[in-house]
Order: structure tokens, then sequence, then C-alpha cells
């Protein structure tokens, strides 16, 4: 049996939380300064995926991890 819910939420909660994200400052966000700062970003993103493949193909070839069968 599938359970679904639905979550209504009046004008003043949405715009309570819209007034919030729009008086959030904006020097707290990062903006890279050089085209160095942007790279050094850009491979630290590919570094971040490629672990986060290598932990996706470990746990396919898990046969713990794997629950669907043995590979």
């Amino acid at each position: 049996m599938k359970n679904n819910v639905t979550y209504i939420w009046s004008d003043a909660v949405v715009d309570n939380i819209a007034r919030k994200v729009a008086e959030e400052p904006m020097e707290e966000m990062f903006m890279p300064d050089s085209e160095e700062e942007f790279q050094a970003d850009l491979a630290a993103d590919d570094m971040r995926y490629h672990h986060y493949c290598l932990e996706q193909q470990e746990m396919y070839n898990d046969p713990y991890l794997n629950w669907s069968g043995l590979r």
C-alpha cells in the first residue's frame, strides 16, 4: 500500500521562506576571484565526482552491499 502525503503550505509560509532567502547576504557565497581559483574548484569537483563513482562501483561489486544479486 502506498502512502501519498501531500504538504499544503500557506501563502504566508511560502512568503516567509522567500523573504528569508532574499535577505541572505551575498557575501557568504563563495565566488572565485581568479582563473586559478576557478580551475582549482573545477578540479576539486572532478575529484569529488571521481570518488563518488569509485564508491558506487565498489558498492555494486561488493557481494554484501549489492542486494540485487551477485555479479
